[in-house]
Order: structure tokens, then sequence, then C-alpha cells
């Protein structure tokens, strides 16, 4: 199964602690059911490969789009199981936040069909 990993903007937000009244960026995403939103740092995609490059947006998007079900739980076990794979201090510097909106439950109605 693949599946659609598309990016938010952030342009033109700033660093949270190094300035005294850093200027945030504010956008309303809505996610439909079996939909998962991830937040990260960019010591995620700043990470390094074994070859010396850069994770970059793309990689990461890539990684995720074969990953397989979209939950918030399966995001981060998939973005960890890539950290690992980087070697050791990849993760240095990185923060996840995944959240997803679960399929509602089948009724009997639907079952039966």
């Amino acid at each position: 199964m693949r599946l659609h990993v598309a990016s938010v903007s952030t342009v033109g937000g700033q660093l949270i602690g190094l300035l005294h009244e850093p200027r945030a960026v504010r956008t309303t995403i809505h996610l439909d059911p079996d939909e998962s939103l991830l937040l990260y740092t960019d010591g995620l995609v700043e990470a390094r490969t074994p070859d010396g490059d850069m994770l970059g947006q793309e990689r990461l998007a890539r990684h995720l789009a074969a990953g397989g079900v979209p939950s918030a739980e399966h995001l981060l076990h998939t973005v960890d199981g890539l950290l690992g794979g980087l070697g050791p201090g990849a993760g240095d510097d990185t923060a996840l936040l995944a959240l997803s909106v679960p399929l509602p439950p089948a009724s009997p109605h639907q079952e039966k069909r």
C-alpha cells in the first residue's frame, strides 16, 4: 500500500527560544478518518545518512509513503526505524509528534453487506 505524503508550509516561522518575540506560523489542517499528521523538528530532516548527506524532506516523504498504515503509532515507529538505520546520533535534536484520526467503528448494518 502506497500512501500520499504532503508537507505543510511553515515558511515565516522562527526558532522558539532564540528570540524574545519569535513570529509563529499558524495554519489549520483538517484530518479525515484514517489520516495522520507528523510534526517534527529540523533535526529529523538534517540527520545524516551513511553516505554523509542530510536525510532531507524528499527522502523522509518517500520513506513515509512506503511505510504502510498511517496511524500515529505507526508513523512514530517508522521514523524511529529510519533513524535507527542511519546510525548512532542520527536522532540528535529530533522531536516528533504524531496525530491520527481513526476510522469510525463499523456499524452492524455495514458488516452484513
